[in-house]
């Protein structure tokens, strides 16, 4: 993110006048947008990375349960088939 402030500041302070200081870093930052504004930030790829996590977390804790529910559902069977024969 350009800070268009700034630059408008530096601009009036090296002599340009405030109007065109304005415009000058209104352009700059347009320009830079336009070239890099679909680049990821830090701040978009930890959220994803932190989404990305949840999902796993979820995942995990479902594939437990379907762990344990199997393993009962096979002792279940096994103690069926013993006091069958």
């Amino acid at each position: 993110m350009i800070h268009t402030l700034s630059i408008a500041r530096k601009l009036s302070s090296s002599g340009v006048k405030r109007e065109q200081a304005e415009a000058i870093a209104d352009v700059v930052a347009d320009a830079v947008d336009q070239q890099y504004g679909d680049l990821a930030t830090k701040d978009f790829v930890r959220n994803e990375i932190n989404i990305v996590r949840a999902q796993i977390s979820a995942l995990d804790t479902r594939l437990v349960r379907w762990i344990v529910a199997t393993g009962l559902v096979v002792i279940g069977l096994l103690v069926a088939l013993a006091t069958i024969f």
